[in-house]
């Protein structure tokens, strides 16, 4: 069975640019200490999500799978794979990292996947990008009543920065924003959590103080600084993995889909 599926032409997503899909590129490139430790975080959510059972869905579904990074991870616990995103070029990136998922250029609004098939959706810091309404639409069509959902988006508007401009993003989220849309569109949910609780202070002055400067050692730091940042992300999700921690950079939710 074919794994990559291509749209006969190639159109760059409104709200993620060809800009954005390189700068994506360039940060899984880099293994940025924010990538790192956001992957632990992510496996101990689905984990907690799925009771620690091995193939835990059946069918697993990706709303903009970027790179592919998170793919191998949702393989260990999904027994099928699909993963949608409608950059060419990333989806190239992810094919060759997946061992089986199947790969789709679509738009992440309007997938045209067949209804009701997935129980496990997943997005990955895309709600942000799209019209949040469209999209919880239409993961809530493809998902299966029961279904789980697990997103993340960035958090707190006083975060807000050229950072989000560049990376087309329309808004930083509030929790209480996030419930309303999911339960809007049929999603009850279920927990959340933020991550960067720690380097929250840091991050802040990053955005609000430092200017440029600070923006450029945050997407790009020194080798050393990479390595600081990410040992305290990393004891962050060992230590306190398990807790809904109240702020954070980026916010984690999962959900439910009710039965219509």
């Amino acid at each position: 069975m074919a794994r990559l599926w291509l749209a006969a032409n190639d159109t760059h997503p409104e709200g993620f640019d060809a800009e954005a899909a390189d700068r994506l590129s360039d940060l899984a490139a880099q293994k940025h200490f924010w990538m790192r430790e956001r992957q632990r975080l992510m496996a101990r959510l689905l984990q907690r999500m799925s009771g620690g059972g091995p193939t835990s869905w059946q069918k697993a579904l990706e709303l903009g799978c970027g790179t592919g990074e998170q793919l191998r991870m949702l393989e260990s616990v999904a027994r099928t794979v699909t993963a949608v995103d409608g950059h060419r070029s990333l989806l190239e990136q992810a094919h060759a990292r997946s061992s089986r998922a199947v790969l789709v250029q679509a738009d992440v609004t309007d997938t045209a996947l067949p209804s009701g098939e997935h129980d496990l959706i997943a997005a990955f810091d895309v709600i942000e990008h799209v019209d949040a309404d469209a999209f919880l639409a239409e993961a809530r069509r493809v998902a299966r009543p029961g279904a789980d959902l697990l997103l993340s988006a960035p958090a707190f508007p006083s975060l807000w920065s050229d950072m989000d401009v560049r990376a087309g993003h329309r808004c930083r989220y509030r929790l209480t924003q996030m419930r309303k849309e999911l339960l809007r569109h049929g999603w009850r949910p279920a927990g959340h959590t933020h991550y960067q609780c720690l380097l929250f202070p840091l991050v802040y002055a990053s955005r609000r103080w430092s200017g440029t400067a600070g923006q450029v050692a945050e997407r790009r730091p020194s080798a050393m600084l990479d390595r600081w940042l990410g040992a305290v992300n990393r004891f962050e999700v060992q230590a306190l993995g398990r807790c809904s921690l109240p702020f954070g950079s980026s916010l984690f939710v999962w959900a439910k889909a009710v039965a219509s």
